[in-house]
């Protein structure tokens, strides 16, 4: 048993005999699952912390693998590490949160649909609003990992042949050739980007955009006849395979399946080396969690369909992800007198069912923009009618909570087999 796991047994057994004598009063309840989401957040953290530092080692144990045959010029991307972000929080947004909106929000920008819309996109107003998300954002989340600038110099004072070297010694020539083609077909697209870059030099943003609608307007109607590549990703080679099999033994060919097209089961693979996160890779934790959550919250639900109906809004029905449909509604109404196409491309492949377009929604922009904003008002209004937000949140932290208390010591175990590859690629950076 490791010593993190020891501790958080031992904190366990200490509140079950503080808490013994007053269960029936429920004296304490508040501050266990305070306690038990903490230690489960603080778990997350570490994960985090470890897997930072894992792809830190790695990439040393290549770069040493590299530099010792000859490239000591590395591909800007592949140094740069990263400070993991930490978590307060089991739960990332709340499933009634796309649906129940701050009052002050909803009757000034409704659900933000509009500002997606046709007519809309390229206005001031959806200028704003996007403004105002990023603020909303920043503030609610800390404006999340900042971009550093990457020094690209170096890489980009190669030729493309001394490029495609270092990619076959990383990755071995098979995997290059799948990731980039053949090394006159990178040189060539090399070519292509320096003269596009010669072409755009000193251009202003307009003109770089015309430029650009310009060549996709000469492009279009063009038969393009793509070769054919192998669907199944080559295992790799070079530099990376070493280190894998030094760190993590050989790496394994994982093959998955899913629901395509007309229901049929589709297959995909990938090479996977070392432990994954269970965190990651639980085939129903996720179910799990939206299960719990309907359980807790179907009654609250059916008063809330109940609410927006008696307020004229018919045909909602709540998504098995527990939210409601609201933005491939609006997509529906906004895109409706579209090409095929454009509403192709707007629903996606969403098979979520919406209610039909009312109409009393009108026939235009604006008559839809503010059947949308009073849509928004009436359904944050029915949400605190019914008192539906603060059970929610509790319901789905909750959910959360026993989601991840469920694989606590899968990610423990795997955090220790984590920290003994850590040892041995320190073992081999300090050889």
């Amino acid at each position: 048993m490791s010593a993190r796991r020891g501790a958080a047994g031992l904190g366990a057994a200490t509140v079950l005999a503080l808490t013994a004598g007053c269960g029936m009063l429920g004296i304490g309840e508040e501050k266990d699952k305070a306690s038990e989401e903490e230690r489960l957040v603080e778990m997350l953290n570490e994960s985090s912390r470890i897997e930072a530092e894992m792809a830190a080692a790695e990439w040393r144990v290549v770069q040493n693998c590299l530099e010792e045959a000859g490239f000591t010029v590395h591909e800007p991307w592949m140094t740069e590490s990263y400070e993991p972000e930490e978590v307060d929080s089991l739960t990332y947004g709340y499933p009634h949160e796309g649906f129940i909106l701050d009052a002050e929000e909803a009757a000034e920008y409704g659900f933000g649909g509009w500002a997606n819309a046709p007519e809309g996109w390229e206005s001031t107003e959806a200028e704003d609003y996007y403004a105002f998300q990023e603020e909303k954002y920043e503030e609610e989340e800390g404006g999340g990992m900042e971009e550093s600038e990457v020094d690209t110099s170096a890489w980009d004072a190669l030729t493309p042949e001394e490029q495609y070297g270092w990619y076959v010694a990383y990755q071995g020539a098979e995997y290059a050739e799948y990731a980039n083609g053949t090394e006159q077909d990178y040189i060539d697209m090399m070519a292509g980007e320096e003269e596009w870059a010669e072409e755009t030099e000193g251009l202003s943003e307009e003109e770089l955009v015309a430029l650009e609608e310009e060549a996709a307007a000469e492009e279009e109607g063009e038969i393009v006849v793509e070769e054919s590549m192998e669907d199944e990703e080559p295992m790799p080679g070079g530099c990376q395979l070493e280190m894998i099999e030094a760190l993590y033994g050989e790496p394994t060919l994982v093959e998955e399946t899913y629901e395509g097209e007309d229901g049929k089961e589709e297959t995909w693979s990938y090479w996977s080396s070392g432990p994954e996160n269970p965190a990651y890779t639980s085939e129903t934790m996720y179910e799990d969690i939206e299960a719990e959550y309907t359980a807790a919250m179907s009654d609250l639900q059916g008063e809330f369909i109940d609410c927006i109906t008696a307020a004229g809004y018919e045909g909602w029905e709540f998504t098995e992800y527990n939210g409601l449909p609201t933005w491939e509604f609006f997509d529906a109404l906004y895109y409706q007198n579209t090409s095929e196409e454009d509403q192709a491309m707007m629903g996606g492949d969403s098979s979520v069912e919406v209610p039909p377009l009312p109409e009393d929604a009108g026939d235009s922009f604006e008559e839809w923009k503010a059947y949308e904003i009073q849509m928004a008002v009436d359904f944050a209004e029915c949400g605190e009618e019914v008192g539906y937000v603060e059970p929610s949140e509790k319901a789905y932290d909750a959910a959360n909570t026993k989601a991840y208390a469920a694989i606590e010591e899968d990610v423990y175990a795997w955090q220790e087999e984590m920290n003994d590859a850590l040892s041995k690629a320190q073992e081999l950076l300090d050889a």
